[in-house]
């Protein structure tokens, strides 16, 4: 890292961060990733190491190569001056007061600097990617934190990825945030939608994978449900993601005695962890989801220009990291505030780059990525703007394109290199701009509409979405993430015939009611809070009709006797007990209960009416603790891990007695604080791993006990089919 000091000789540099929790042959100085020559060392010794076997074979390679997110501490390399030099036409070394200093008139040199930064760095990832492309491997890489242009570093990697921090909050009913065992949620879903953007804009269908670290610090160690996983899922997915990694699932020898070890930060997701025996219907339910969502092109409308330039000219400080925790780079921008309208309105885009943006082809009307076609070019306002992207801009104009300037045109180049000659090209290309059809717009809402830019109703509601076109149709993912049920007619941005809705929890489809007239096409949708489905638009009508449901009479209400069988855990399965009504495991005559982690039965009898008329019924069973898996009649019934906790179970039902059998899973929390109760000494990992979700010392003796089990109350609700989705 470099330093400036004129009293003291000038530029200094120190060495600040060292390897953390290194590998074995690991420790040792980080590697300075704004330096292509230390990254073509650092390669070096894997060639030796991947060209040298036994038998002169080839030997396998890794899948992918990973970087994670930008963590370091450096602000030079050997090559910045020079680099500097050839790209500015001046002497940086000449200005190390002004750079290291606060003058407002260095904001102009301090925008150079951070320039090549982002230069440098990208050339860096660069070498990194083509070399791991000529081992056959693929590249998965967080640019965030980086001091560049996020979206370009994204898209130079095979599969860009993002991450969300922390446990955000939802009005959902029932949705639980103890603020004892959470750290708040930083993430902002317009910084993750960045990697998907790049993804969509510079890959080609069929490789646009956009991964995630999911899910870290989402509750305190064990206390993590798979209901909570899923909602930031859902938020993950409708960000773009759509190639999910579990954080995580660190490798611990079997013989270890339970906890095992587990890295600081993450969601236990492994079989140490109770509800792994309930993970595989998180799971299925993510690969339903991601089939659709990797399938064919991103199908948005707009393309949201990130100005990265006037936050690059700003005066204060050296090197800029645009992270995922600390977010005023985006939300206090304009472009944040572009998006955050955007997306409240219902409108589909893509953040483009510089960068991104010189690749763009006007053909048939449409702007043409590697990756999708777009409707119209947005540019937030900005006071400055290359004039290399303001010539771009206005050759897209001169072809047809709509471009859609918010407020201003931007009136200056940054930076200082070459200034004179920059400012007279961009003036030539204003002054072509102006001669164009280009829009202007004061209040963006309106000329978006007159600009006839689709946009989706749904939002109005709180619904959120995003779309993917695969050949001639299309799918939408749409998820529920408000208080209230929606329930109604649905008008949607796209024409349709048919309308599939496929519930990716259950694995269930069928015939949504379709009605159309002359101005839009609706579908009759109900969505419960916490709720997600996908909705497939195509030519064809087939398959069954799914079925619009209201209620019909009073709920039965299983007030009855239940039998509490322990069936699957540890550290030993507690005795079997009896209750008149339901309530906490933690609460039962054995004491083992309140440390035991798995799974108990419930099981009762019920008498259904035969008086009550119901095309179906709903089994809601109220607060379970943590997921349930339901058997009625000997059948299986369904599974639940996620908010709202109810199936329809009508075909199960039989007239007179039936029999309910539920399985219920909890967390690990209750086993842990036992063990620390105790005296036992699990903390087996080194450094940091031992912390709470405040960084502070982890003590699980002092947790409260987690209720355990079925909570309730169980209800049986009688359901009559609309008719054409209409009351």
């Amino acid at each position: 890292k470099a330093s400036y000091d004129a009293n003291k000789g000038g530029l200094s540099f120190t060495t600040e961060r060292m390897v953390r929790r290194a590998s074995p042959g690991g420790a040792g100085h980080m590697l300075n990733p704004l330096s292509p020559a230390a990254m073509l060392f650092y390669l070096e010794r894997f060639d030796r190491a991947f060209d040298r076997t036994l038998d002169g074979s080839q030997p396998a390679m890794p899948r992918a190569q990973y970087h994670d997110s930008f963590e370091y501490s450096g602000n030079w390399s050997d090559e910045l001056p020079e680099t500097f030099r050839q790209r500015h036409g001046y002497d940086l070394m000449e200005h190390l007061d002004t750079l290291f200093g606060q003058q407002p008139k260095g904001a102009r040199i301090k925008y150079d600097y951070r320039v090549v930064l982002g230069e440098l760095h990208y050339q860096t990832l660069k070498i990194w990617v083509d070399w791991a492309r000529s081992r056959g491997m693929l590249t998965r890489n967080q640019a965030h934190g980086g001091p560049c242009n996020l979206l370009d570093t994204y898209a130079v990697c095979d599969i860009p990825e993002t991450e969300m921090f922390g446990a955000p909050d939802y009005p959902i009913p029932g949705f639980r945030r103890d603020p004892a065992m959470v750290r708040p949620g930083d993430a902002d879903l317009r910084i993750c939608m960045l990697p998907a953007s790049a993804a969509h804009i510079a890959h080609a269908p069929g490789k646009q994978l956009v991964s995630s670290e999911s899910c870290t610090w989402l509750r305190e160690h064990w206390h993590t449900t798979l209901g909570q996983a899923k909602l930031e899922l859902d938020e993950l997915f409708l960000a773009g993601v759509n190639h999910v990694f579990y954080h995580g699932s660190c490798y611990s020898p079997q013989e270890v005695p339970w906890p095992g070890w587990f890295f600081y930060a993450s969601t236990k997701f492994d079989w140490r962890n109770a509800f792994w025996r309930d993970f595989p219907i998180l799971n299925t339910y993510v690969a339903r989801c991601q089939s659709v969502l990797q399938a064919g092109q991103p199908d948005n409308d707009l393309l949201l220009y990130w100005p990265i330039h006037d936050v690059w000219m700003k005066p204060e400080g050296t090197r800029l990291s645009f992270t995922v925790h600390r977010t005023a780079w985006m939300k206090d921008q304009p472009v944040g505030k572009v998006a955050a309208l955007l997306m409240r309105q219902g409108y589909a885009f893509d953040f483009i780059s510089d960068r991104l943006l010189d690749g763009i082809e006007l053909r048939d009307g449409r702007l043409h990525a590697t990756g999708g076609t777009y409707r119209a070019i947005l540019v937030p306002r900005c006071h400055t703007m290359p004039a290399a992207t303001l010539g771009k801009l206005t050759e897209l104009a001169e072809q047809g394109a709509t471009v859609i300037f918010a407020q201003q045109l931007p009136e200056d180049v940054p930076g200082l290199g070459h200034l004179n000659e920059r400012r007279k090209q961009f003036a030539k290309a204003r002054a072509r701009l102006l001669k164009t059809d280009l829009t202007v717009a004061t209040d963006l809402a309106t000329s978006l509409q007159q600009h006839e830019i689709p946009h989706e109703n749904m939002t109005e509601a709180g619904l959120k979405f995003i779309r993917r076109r695969v050949g001639k149709e299309i799918y939408y993912f749409i998820a529920n993430q408000t208080a209230e049920p929606y329930d109604g007619w649905l008008a949607l941005a796209r024409p349709l015939v048919a309308a599939t809705l496929l519930n990716p929890m259950t694995g269930e489809s069928g015939q949504l009611t379709v009605r159309k007239d002359s101005q839009q096409s609706e579908v009759y949708l109900q969505i419960a809070p916490g709720e997600s489905c996908m909705v497939h638009l195509s030519p064809i009508t087939s398959g069954k009709r799914w079925p619009a449901l209201a209620p019909s009479g009073e709920p039965l209400m299983l007030n009855r006797p239940w039998q509490v069988d322990f069936v699957q855990g540890d550290p030993a399965l507690p005795t079997s007990y009896r209750i008149d009504s339901l309530a906490s495991w933690t609460e039962a005559p054995d004491r083992e209960a309140q440390r035991f982690a798995g799974t108990a039965c419930y099981r009762t009898t019920f008498d259904l009416p035969s008086d009550v008329q119901a095309d179906d019924w709903l089994l809601d069973l109220g607060e379970v603790r943590e997921s349930a898996r339901v058997r009625i009649n000997g059948q299986e019934a369904g599974a639940l891990i996620a908010l709202p906790m109810r199936l329809r179970v009508g075909q199960h039902l039989k007239p007179g007695k039936n029999t309910l059998a539920i399985e219920v899973t909890n967390l690990s929390a209750n086993r842990l604080r036992d063990l620390d109760r105790r005296g036992v000494d699990w903390k087996i990992m080194k450094e940091i791993n031992i912390v709470t979700v405040h960084y502070q010392k982890i003590e699980p003796a002092s947790w409260p006990l987690e209720p355990s089990g079925l909570l309730g109350p169980v209800r049986l609700l009688p359901m009559v089919e609309l008719e054409y989705g209409a009351r």
